[in-house]
C-alpha cells in the first residue's frame, strides 16, 4: 500500500498545537535517503547557483537539528518510482507515469506495513519553476528547500496541518523551517529532542560591551517560544544575567545590520521587552530588578532570519564611588555621565518649577568632556534624553534614579529634568 502526500500552504488560524500524524512511523528514529538531484534539463544547480543536492541536504538538516530523528543522506542515483526498499528523491516531468495535478509541486509516496514505514520516495514536479532562496516566497519560482523540508515531514510520518502555522501546511508559504507544531508532531512519534547546543545560555558580563552576531547557526526563536512565537524563524542569542544587588538596570542592544529586539526573562516568565526605544532602531530596557539570575534574549524584530553583528551591554553601577552625588544645596554633581559612548562631567542646578511646586526639577548648569571613557552608573539615554543614575549618592545613602526630560516653555533651548523614579539601594 502507498500513502500519498502533496505539498503547499499556510493555515491562517491560530490555536494550540494541532499536528496531524499519518499513522505510520519508522521503527527507529533514523533512516537514509539516496539522491543525486539533476533536473530534466540536466542542470545540477538552481538559478541562484545552489546545487540541488546541497539544498536537499539543508532540508534534511532542518529536521535533524531540532528533532530526535536523524536523516542520513547518500549521493547516488536512485529511482523514486521503484519499490526497492530505498528512500529516494528525484525531479520528474510526470508522477511515475501519471500527470501531476495542476497545483502539485511534489509528492511523497510511502510504503508501510502495520504502521511501520518501510520506504519513502519524493518526486519533484519539474514542470514547475524552481530556485533556492530564503525569505518570502517569490512568484517567479518556488524555493526548493522549503518544499523538500515539507516533503521530508511526510517521510517522518506527518500529515498536512492547516489550522496553525506549520511547514506541514498544505500550501507553500513564507515559512522555511519546521515550526513548533511540526516539532511537537515529530516528538510525539520519536520522543522529545534536547534543545540545540546553540540554545544553551552563556554568561553575560556586567558593564562591558559584548560584540556578537546573529546568524543561521544560532538558536531560533521557535526553539524557546511560547505559542505567540511558534512561527518565528529568527535567530536568538541567549545569555544568563546574574545581578548581585537590586538595582536599576540599563540593557542596550545596538546594530547597524539588523533591527534589534530585547527580552528579559526569569523562570519562563517574560519580565521586559523592547524593540526600538534606543537610538534609531536600537533596543533599550531600563528597569529595576531584584538580585537574582535572569535570562537575556538578544533577537531581531523580524520573525524571519536576520543575520549581522550587534553590541549588547547590561549596565549597573556596583562599586563606590557613585558617579553622581546630590549636594547639600540639592544640586547634582556628575563626575561621569555616558552620552552616546562619550564621557562628560556636568553640574545640574536644582530648579523650583512654579507650575509644579511639588515636583523636583533640575537644569543643566555646566558640562565638559571628561578624560577617559564612560564609567558605569550615569547615562543620558538616546532618543528620550532621560538621565539614569544607578546609583547616585544622596543624603548619606545610595539611590537608583530616573530623571525624565522636561521642556520649560520659558527656556526652550535649556535642558531640564524632573524626578521620575527612585529606588533605594540596600
Amino acid at each position: 500500500m502507498r500513502w500519498l502526500g502533496l505539498v503547499l500552504g499556510l493555515g491562517l488560524s491560530w490555536s494550540a498545537c494541532a499536528y496531524v500524524l499519518s499513522g505510520n512511523r519508522w521503527p527507529q528514529a533514523q533512516t537514509r535517503f539516496v539522491y543525486d538531484l539533476v533536473n530534466t534539463r540536466g542542470e545540477r544547480a538552481a538559478p541562484s547557483g545552489v546545487p540541488w543536492n546541497r539544498a536537499f541536504e539543508e532540508a534534511l538538516a532542518r529536521w535533524n537539528a531540532r528533532t530526535a530523528f536523524t536523516f542520513r543522506g547518500q549521493i547516488d542515483p536512485a529511482d523514486p518510482c521503484r519499490d526497492d526498499g530505498i528512500n529516494s528523491a528525484a525531479f520528474r516531468r510526470d508522477d511515475c507515469g501519471f500527470a501531476f495535478g495542476s497545483t502539485t509541486l511534489a509528492i511523497t509516496y510511502s510504503v508501510f506495513s502495520r504502521g511501520a514505514l518501510l520506504e519513502t520516495d519524493i518526486v519533484f514536479n519539474d514542470n514547475e519553476p524552481w530556485d533556492v532562496y530564503d525569505g518570502p516566497l517569490r512568484a517567479r519560482a518556488t524555493d526548493f528547500t522549503r518544499v523538500a523540508t515539507h516533503e521530508l515531514g511526510h517521510a517522518l510520518g506527518l500529515g498536512h496541518e492547516d489550522r496553525v502555522p506549520a511547514i506541514m501546511s498544505s500550501l507553500v508559504d513564507d515559512l522555511t523551517l519546521p515550526q513548533k507544531d511540526d516539532l511537537e508532531g515529530v516528538a510525539a512519534l520519536y520522543g522529545q529532542a534536547p534543545l540545540p547546543p546553540a540554545c544553551q545560555p552563556r554568561p553575560l558580563p556586567l558593564n562591558v560591551w559584548l560584540e556578537e552576531r546573529l546568524e543561521a547557526a544560532d538558536c531560533r526563536r521557535l526553539d524557546i517560544a511560547e505559542d505567540a512565537f511558534a512561527s518565528d524563524d529568527s535567530a536568538v542569542d541567549l545569555y544568563t544575567l546574574d545581578l548581585p544587588v537590586a538595582g536599576l538596570v540599563v540593557v542596550r542592544m545596538d546594530s547597524q545590520a539588523l533591527d534589534p529586539y530585547l527580552e528579559i526573562r526569569q523562570g519562563g516568565q517574560v519580565l521586559a521587552t523592547d524593540d526600538d526605544s534606543g537610538a534609531s532602531t536600537s533596543a533599550l530596557i531600563v528597569k529595576h530588578f531584584p538580585p537574582g539570575r535572569y535570562q537575556v534574549v538578544a533577537n531581531s524584530a523580524l520573525r524571519t532570519l536576520q543575520e549581522g553583528p550587534y553590541r549588547l551591554q547590561v549596565e549597573i553601577g556596583l562599586d563606590p564611588p557613585a558617579p553622581a552625588r546630590l549636594e547639600s544645596d540639592w544640586s547634582v554633581t556628575l563626575a561621569a555621565v555616558d552620552v552616546n559612548g562619550q564621557a562628560y562631567q556636568a553640574k545640574l542646578a536644582f530648579y523650583p518649577n512654579p507650575d509644579d511646586p511639588h515636583g523636583l526639577y533640575w537644569r543643566l548648569e555646566s558640562y565638559a568632556l571628561r578624560p577617559g571613557g564612560p564609567v558605569p552608573g550615569a547615562i543620558l539615554l538616546p532618543d528620550s534624553t532621560d538621565l539614569v543614575f544607578n546609583p547616585v549618592e544622596a543624603l548619606g545613602r545610595r539611590f537608583d534614579v530616573v530623571l525624565k526630560r522636561h521642556f520649560a516653555p520659558q527656556d526652550p533651548t535649556g535642558w531640564y529634568w524632573k524626578l521620575d523614579q527612585v529606588f533605594e539601594r540596600h
